[in-house]
């Protein structure tokens, strides 16, 4: 009946994923305020959080919804199907939805748990499922979600919905330099042009779009103003590629005073870090650029950047942001399968060799469902057909994460790991410390409460003496 508002939770599953790890889910919230919006039915939405540890089943069953939505990266895929199990039992009648990357990967495997999966964007496939709910019609078990072609008509996300004091970070100081920082994390465009083999925009196929200058700085201005943030970091694949919209961004945040208030960093392709560019972000409170350098393999660079990067480029957007006086830092893959030791050793040697990469993220690389990546696995036999996807993603019990590097015993690609990210963590510490720190000495001793920090000593002195000479020693470059 139209009268009657349809009640519909929108569910994030706790995965155990950290909060420091982790966006507010504003997924969940454009998926609310488009509903709010664009349905033609009065809907009342919750969006319950299972990341910000929220008592998921408690809350549903108080919520009594109509609907549930639930939305999962892979690793959450096995929360969200035990989610929906438990609540189809209660209520086999009651509607569930499931959205997002993975049930978009592998429809076929998420509707063993629910009703209906929506392949692609959700926005405008949530309308047309409460729709067709309220008028007693049939919800097709897959709906291909429209993506939004104007990304502005979608409003801001339902942030009275969410808990978003609790995603907001306050610390450690590095690597904005903030005394402290309180930082959220934002994303202001969807889709990537680059398809590269490990990422799951390699089998989306939408293309890549953008929130406008102005609605980004309506967010910007919004966390300023309520919750007091003083740094900001957007998670989108490239920020920096479309010039134009920084420029209406940083003549927007000037006309409305809100410049100075805060800092920010991104991620960013090494191509897109002329020294221009560069400059401009450092106009507009950039400190901080994160490329992924993926690896100082040429060959493995080659294939994971579909040759569109090379160990060159790295090293001049190195050189650029020296240049410009701007914090760089980044992430490198390993385990590739066919990479060699030898390749790995090249890979760490140029990080160390390249004192100006303050920070870096050692990750190895993950076969998510439809990728380049898992599609070469199952090819080569190096991933069960049925994955268990909690030990995709590393744990503190190497043993337990799928390793698909074939060219070494599992326990040597574990040992190189395990050795090179303690020493990482070393490292980025005492070059970040020359950065931001005006007592170096007293911070570096500091280190000395962290266990890592007397193994490197124990097991890699010579270079621990190094990297102390070099970024503890040594003045502040200007």
């Amino acid at each position: 009946m139209w009268w009657i508002a349809l009640k519909i939770a929108l569910v994030v599953p706790d995965c155990g994923l950290r909060l420091n790890d982790a966006c507010p889910p504003l997924n969940l919230g454009y998926l609310a305020s488009y509903l709010r919006k664009y349905s033609k039915i009065p809907v009342i939405v919750r969006i319950i959080d299972g990341v910000a540890k929220q008592h998921v089943q408690g809350s549903l069953l108080s919520f009594d919804p109509d609907i549930v939505g639930i939305t999962a990266t892979t690793p959450q895929a096995p929360s969200a199907y035990r989610l929906a199990d438990w609540f189809k039992t209660l209520w086999p009648k009651k509607l569930v939805v499931m959205g997002g990357v993975h049930a978009s990967a592998l429809p076929e495997e998420a509707l063993e748990h629910v009703d209906c999966v929506v392949i692609g964007e959700g926005e405008k496939a949530l309308v047309e499922i409460v729709e067709k709910k309220s008028e007693g019609k049939a919800v097709p078990r897959i709906v291909h979600g429209e993506f939004v072609k104007d990304l502005d008509e979608i409003p801001s996300p339902a942030y009275d919905l969410i808990d978003v004091e609790t995603y907001l970070t306050h610390g450690p100081p590095f690597p904005f330099g903030l005394k402290n920082p309180k930082t959220v994390s934002l994303v202001t465009s969807r889709g990537c042009p680059f398809r590269c083999p490990f990422c799951w925009n390699s089998f989306r196929s939408a293309p890549v779009r953008y929130f406008s200058a102005r609605r980004v700085v309506d967010e910007i201005e919004y966390f300023i103003t309520k919750h007091y943030v003083n740094s900001v970091f957007f998670n989108d694949d490239e920020f920096l590629i479309n010039k134009a919209r920084l420029l209406e961004m940083k003549r927007l945040l000037q006309e409305r005073g809100i410049l100075d208030r805060f800092v920010w960093g991104c991620q960013a392709r090494v191509k897109t870090l002329d020294v221009s560019t560069l400059k401009l972000a450092k106009s507009m409170g950039c400190v901080v650029v994160s490329p992924g350098f993926e690896s100082a393999s040429p060959r493995l660079l080659k294939y994971l950047k579909n040759n569109t990067t090379t160990v060159a480029d790295n090293a001049r957007a190195l050189a650029n942001a020296r240049q410009v006086g701007m914090t760089i830092g980044g992430s490198f893959i390993f385990g590739t399968p066919t990479e060699t030791l030898a390749e790995m050793q090249e890979t760490w040697r140029w990080f160390e060799e390249h004192n100006d990469l303050a920070f870096i993220g050692i990750n190895t690389i993950i076969p998510y469902p439809k990728t380049k990546i898992w599609e070469l696995c199952r090819h080569k036999g190096l991933i069960p057909e049925r994955l268990d996807y909690q030990r995709l993603v590393p744990t503190s019990v190497p043993a337990e994460t799928y390793i698909v590097c074939n060219t070494m015993p599992h326990e040597v690609f574990n040992r190189f790991i395990v050795d090179i990210q303690r020493v990482a963590w070393i490292l980025t510490q005492m070059r970040l410390i020359k950065r931001h720190s005006r007592r170096r000495f007293r911070d570096f001793l500091s280190m000395a409460r962290f266990p890592t920090w007397w193994w490197a000593l124990l097991f890699h002195p010579f270079k621990v003496l190094k990297a102390f000479r070099d970024n503890i020693l040594t003045v502040k470059s200007a």
